[in-house]
């Protein structure tokens, strides 16, 4: 008679849990062997004279998601910033999410771009030298005969000075944007083992002390 209970839809629970599997990630080179898990549940309040419980309603979650352990660092540390962090949905809306696509990675991409620029740079590179040697056979050299051997001269000029040279430096920077999220991933591992052993000892540091005392 002293209890009630009450629903609503938006009445939800909200909870973060540390998962071991492999797994991939969006916004993430690197498989993961430990993860972040979001997952949000429809709820109901129970209520009785002494106090207020909050229970799971529905068991299929309105939406769970994972990340990182660094996107997760990222997300707590990196409030009113941009639109947001990136993480991978599995469930919402009743309705379990496809398995994460099988997608290039950045590197793998800024490799292939390379390629196929040099591959492009290779026919033009041809192509201008055709038009070259066909101007230099020329007994005299026009004013626009010199402008367009100026032009293709530039335009090589341009490209092993400054296009290829970009190229390589996106590559290096996202191969050290790369490692920098092993070893984020790595520190970020390391410390939670260590989080758990203290508190393992802890435990059993007071369990000992208990023991003693009794």
């Amino acid at each position: 008679m002293e209890q009630e209970s009450n629903k609503h839809e938006s009445f939800v629970l909200i909870s973060f849990s540390r998962i071991t599997g492999n797994a991939n990630f969006y916004g993430s080179e690197l498989k993961q062997d430990h993860y972040i898990q979001l997952v949000v549940l429809q709820s109901e309040i129970q209520r009785d004279l002494t106090c207020d419980r909050y229970f799971a309603s529905n068991r299929s979650p309105l939406i769970k998601l994972r990340m990182s352990a660094g996107q997760f660092s990222e997300l707590i540390t990196s409030m009113n910033k941009g639109d947001g962090v990136p993480c991978t949905l599995e469930y919402a809306n009743d309705k379990k999410i496809q398995p994460f696509p099988a997608y290039e990675k950045r590197k793998d991409f800024v490799h292939r771009k390379f390629e196929d620029r040099m591959k492009s740079f290779s026919g033009s590179l041809k192509e201008r030298q055709d038009k070259a040697k066909v101007i230099i056979q020329k007994d005299k050299l026009s004013k626009d005969d010199k402008k367009e051997l100026n032009w293709l001269i530039e335009s090589i000029n341009q490209e092993i000075n400054s296009n290829i040279p970009f190229f390589a430096k996106c590559f290096q920077e996202t191969v050290d944007e790369v490692v920098f999220e092993a070893k984020l991933e790595t520190e970020n591992a390391i410390q939670h083992k260590i989080n758990v052993l203290g508190l393992e000892a802890l435990h059993n540091q007071n369990k000992l002390l208990s023991d003693k005392n009794d």
